[in-house]
């Protein structure tokens, strides 16, 4: 008896509580306020990483709207304004034919899902296929303008599925290989793209990759759905019919009894739907419950605003909801921009860049020692200010080219970069007006007619033809009164009088009075 008394104590709850001293988990002083014990965030810790359940992150992919945003979004907002070839080494024309390539083989859109796999999955990478041997170190040289390249996006899985070791892939000591179905990949075949960084505790079980982006949002992601399953079970309770039959309780006693009740509700419930009436005995009620949803809507925008806030992303690109209130949204959107900068430009641009590099020498049989890129602002502007900062850039342009500072072809490939002129200037036209030597714009022009503006403007011979160009007439100069003391014509539309030749001095800006006929433009006094 004695002995069941002690197991009974030793099985006890206070047993249980006693014990967490011994996992650790309780502060060393009990007098730790609730708040700050270690006991509640251990119980709510899943001590299980969702980046090693491929099943569950490609089905929640597919099937949840939620999870395809916030995994592409980021991704198709870091490219969607492009960015600029830097080099020295390439000049305009083979730049344009780099961009070419790169539009009509989908080489950006491949880098882009391979960044999306890496987010999903913790690990990814960019797969070089050419005519080489895979299992062999790539030779670059031999890949040229006739040589088959092609690019392919790959997660983790389908590079590493077989292999469940511990090793780096970023290793250049390695002499591991990639295995993609079946086929040995030798580690220069690949440009490994790798997910959030897990700290060195977890790192084993990741096996040299990283983290997916759902693992810091599977509590926030839960608390959405569970309240979309929520909502969803109230709307088929919504709205209940209670009917209250006489004998009701009598009637179902026997078979005969439930039968006539089954009856009666499904006829009351026919008229009541096509005949929008209900026919019930005296002493039967009948009434009808809905479910109220107050508060629902609060809740639901609390567990929006926390996965925005894991995700760091603002509401308006997340859930497609307008700025509350009197925010324009403008301050979410540039944070949202800072986080696209550093957790996804600053990342991938040296595996854009490696991939642009064999684009080149592909195309052109040599890779620029000075090849970058930069990519463009996300900042959105109005029209209105996209149109002001065109006209500023055009301004310092034609002044720095009015100055002499640039040549008319850097100008014209000013204008065609930046798009501030409606027209595009093609190549064949900028090496012709560099050709022509014209140096200034602006300015007068020698009197042997070249340069572009002279031959619009004038600024050549007065008449007459060279070169097969007409030159435009120097307009004659309107005839000075020749007798002291008397104008003979004044201009109505300047309203100044002119002296006579000797003097030629116009008179001070005022008003004179004056009579005389009006002749045309001019005014005889």
């Amino acid at each position: 008896m004695a002995q069941t008394k002690k197991e009974k104590k030793q099985n006890s709850l206070a047993d249980f509580a006693g014990n967490i001293q011994s996992w650790g988990l309780a502060p060393f002083n009990p007098f730790t306020p609730q708040n700050s014990r270690l006991d509640t965030i251990f119980i709510n810790t899943r001590w299980n990483l969702i980046s090693n359940y491929r099943t569950v992150l490609s089905e929640a992919y597919a099937e949840y709207g939620i999870v395809q945003t916030l995994v592409e979004q980021p991704v198709a907002d870091a490219f969607s304004k492009g960015f600029d070839i830097s080099t020295e080494q390439l000049d305009s024309s083979q730049k344009k034919k780099l961009e070419t390539y790169l539009e009509k083989y989908q080489v950006i859109q491949t880098i882009q899902q391979a960044i999306i796999w890496a987010r999903l999955y913790g690990g990814g990478g960019i797969v070089i296929m050419t005519e080489q041997n895979p299992s062999q170190p790539l030779d670059i040289s031999a890949i040229k303008e006739d040589t088959p390249l092609e690019f392919v996006a790959a997660d983790m899985w389908e590079l590493y599925k077989d292999n469940y070791k511990v090793w780096n892939p970023w290793n250049s000591d390695d002499d591991k290989k990639y295995s993609y179905y079946g086929i040995n990949l030798h580690k220069s075949r690949v440009f490994p793209i790798k997910g959030k960084e897990p700290p060195s505790f977890i790192r084993p079980r990741l096996r040299g990759w990283g983290m997916s982006e759902l693992e810091r949002v599977v509590r926030s992601i839960n608390s959405y759905l569970k309240n979309q399953d929520l909502i969803f079970e109230l709307l088929d309770e919504a709205k209940i019919d209670v009917y209250q039959l006489n004998g009701f309780n009598t009637a179902m006693l026997t078979a005969k009894g439930t039968k006539g009740a089954e009856e009666r509700v499904r006829i009351s419930n026919s008229l009541k739907n096509y005949l929008n009436a209900l026919i019930l005995d005296t002493n039967d009620k009948y009434e009808q419950k809905q479910l109220s949803f107050n508060g629902l809507s609060d809740i639901l925008t609390q567990i929006r605003q926390g996965v925005a806030a894991d995700l760091k992303m603002p509401m308006t690109k997340l859930f497609g909801v307008s700025a509350a209130g009197f925010n324009s949204g403008e301050d979410d959107i540039e944070n949202y921009n800072a986080m696209i900068e550093s957790e996804i430009r600053s990342k991938v641009k040296y595996i854009v860049v490696s991939v642009l590099e064999l684009c080149c020498q592909k195309l052109f049989g040599f890779i620029p020692d000075d090849l970058s890129i930069s990519f463009k602002s996300l900042r959105i502007l109005s029209a209105e200010q996209e149109e002001n900062m065109k006209n500023s850039q055009y301004n310092r342009l034609i002044q720095t080219y009015a100055n002499g500072l640039l040549s008319a072809g850097d100008f014209m490939i000013g204008c065609n970069s930046a798009n501030l002129l409606p027209v595009t200037f093609t190549q064949e036209q900028i090496k012709a007006f560099q050709s022509q030597g014209v140096d200034k714009i602006g300015l007068d022009q020698d009197k042997k007619g070249k340069g572009l503006f002279g031959k619009f403007f004038g600024g050549g011979e007065k008449e007459g033809k060279k070169e097969g160009i007409q030159y435009a007439a120097e307009p004659e100069k309107a005839n000075l009164a020749s007798e002291e003391g008397k104008v003979k014509e004044v201009d109505v539309t300047s309203n100044k009088f002119v002296r006579p030749d000797r003097e030629k001095k116009p008179l001070p800006e005022e008003t004179y009075p004056y009579k005389g006929k009006r002749k045309s433009r001019y005014i005889e006094v």
